[in-house]
């Protein structure tokens, strides 16, 4: 134990961290434990040390991959919006008025040929039925004259 509280010229923090960890240092500093204790920690600095290279790398390139993705979304859109202003340009509110009439035209057009494909209104069906009532009511009709009691 003396010679942890020796604070002569051979204490470094490799010995320290030797001793720490249960390893035996001798005085020499040509020692075969040293220098692999010596290496050891060496190597392990060095992976760490690369590791955070490579994270740092990794982290700045994809970064700056997203910057440059967000870009080209950010010009891709202004130019959709430039385009819908420049078509929208010339429009005023009567030819509005006009696209909402005509659209509705259309839904109502559309919501029928709908209706005569599933079958669910068939004007020309109704018609008839409605022609063949009237044939008959006008065929009934009396002349005026009460027959029985």
């Amino acid at each position: 134990m003396d010679s942890l509280l020796d604070f002569s010229d051979d204490y470094t923090p490799t010995s320290a961290f030797c001793v720490a960890s249960g390893g035996v240092l001798s005085s020499s500093s040509s020692s075969p434990q040293k220098s692999s204790v010596i290496l050891k920690i060496v190597v392990v600095k060095l992976s760490f040390l690369m590791q955070n290279v490579i994270m740092h790398q990794v982290l700045l390139y994809s970064t700056f991959f997203i910057a440059i993705l967000a870009l080209f979304f950010g010009c891709y859109a202004c130019g959709r919006v430039a385009k819908v202003q420049t078509a929208v340009k010339d429009l005023d509110w009567d030819a509005v008025a006009n696209m909402t009439g005509d659209l509705a035209t259309t839904k109502r057009t559309i919501q029928t040929l709908n209706n005569r494909i599933n079958g669910m209104h068939s004007p020309k069906l109704q018609e008839q039925e409605l022609m063949l009532q009237l044939l008959q009511n006008q065929g009934q009709k009396s002349n005026g004259k009460m027959v029985g009691g």
